[in-house]
């Protein structure tokens, strides 16, 4: 993508209808290309302000519908131009009110239009470990997330529940990801592993997603574990 003032794009989702009011605006919002050397994107908010660094149109688009990124279909630039953000919110305007924001600054800014289409799709299931018995829930809030996602290597780590951490993974992965593993309460993890999943690592490089889970006790292998779900 050349520019920054149009594209178009196809979504698969469920269940989106298109509001008859007009979603909500940044009261006024600066958008430049990031610097191509950054990895990580972060968000920060305060009651006024948003800031993005580093986020791909893929993001915004999972933050705008709240869906997840394997649920949206596009040329690869729609994950891999990154952007800088910085919008400011109007005054009384309610965290409910924030992705009706970027939808807004995504069909205004960038002129998107929408495919909506309806798929099945395969998906990993999360299943206990043989020793996620001995895993024992935090006296804490869930908070503290933070993920990467490297040419070679992905990381998430922070106080999640088995729920969230399902879909934080979703997120990551290329495929929705389901919680069987029956454990309640919160957990604090912290897993990296390998980008490239498949065969040929070396046996001392960066796990695979299955190894680096079956490390953590909490949770067995995700891979081979699928199931078919209307999305």
């Amino acid at each position: 993508m050349k520019a920054i003032t149009r594209f178009a794009c196809c979504l698969a989702l469920t269940g989106l209808a298109w509001s008859q009011v007009p979603p909500p605006a940044f009261e006024v919002a600066t958008i430049k290309r990031s610097d191509p050397t950054a990895e990580d994107g972060q968000m920060i908010r305060d009651p006024r302000l948003v800031a993005l660094a580093h986020v791909s149109l893929q993001n915004l688009l999972a933050q705008a519908y709240r869906i997840k990124n394997f649920q949206i279909s596009g040329p690869g630039w729609l994950d891999s131009d990154r952007f800088d953000i910085l919008a400011r919110l109007p005054d009384g305007a309610t965290p409910d009110q924030l992705p009706g924001m970027f939808q807004t600054l995504l069909r205004d800014r960038f002129g998107l239009s929408l495919h909506l289409e309806q798929r099945t799709m395969s998906a990993y299931v999360l299943l206990p470990g043989t020793e996620a018995t001995k895993l024992k829930p935090i006296n804490a809030e869930v908070g503290d997330i933070r993920t990467s996602k490297g040419a070679t290597r992905l990381r998430l780590s922070g106080k999640v529940t088995m729920q969230g951490f399902a879909g934080l993974l979703s997120n990551m992965l290329d495929r929705p990801v389901v919680d069987m593993t029956e454990l309640k309460g919160v957990y604090d993890v912290d897993l990296e592993w390998s980008a490239d999943d498949g065969a040929g690592r070396e046996p001392d490089s960066t796990p695979s997603l299955s190894t680096a889970l079956r490390k953590s006790r909490a949770c067995a292998s995700t891979a081979g574990k699928q199931r078919s779900t209307s999305m």
